[in-house]
């Protein structure tokens, strides 16, 4: 090879680790819980997943009762 072509490559293997090479994310004092929300949600996100309906769907019916029905009716008819 060329000395203009190895330097041609060298900036772009430069460059190419300066794209490359992202920190990770950080949010600030809820870092640590993310990272333990997401390594479960990682392996297995069913389980979580069920119990958040669950939550949501009690929440819901305790929130507005039996309206609830007529809510989900309504919703069905839009899609």
């Amino acid at each position: 090879m060329t000395h203009e072509t190895n330097m041609t490559y060298s900036k772009f293997v430069k460059r190419w680790e300066e794209v490359v090479d992202i920190p990770p994310q950080t949010l600030g004092p809820l870092t640590p819980y993310y990272k333990k929300i997401v390594r479960r949600l990682k392996v297995m996100p069913w389980p979580e997943l069920v119990f958040c309906s669950l939550v949501l769907a009690i929440g819901l019916y305790l929130l507005i009762g039996s309206a609830i029905t007529f809510l989900v009716s309504l919703l069905q008819k839009g899609f």
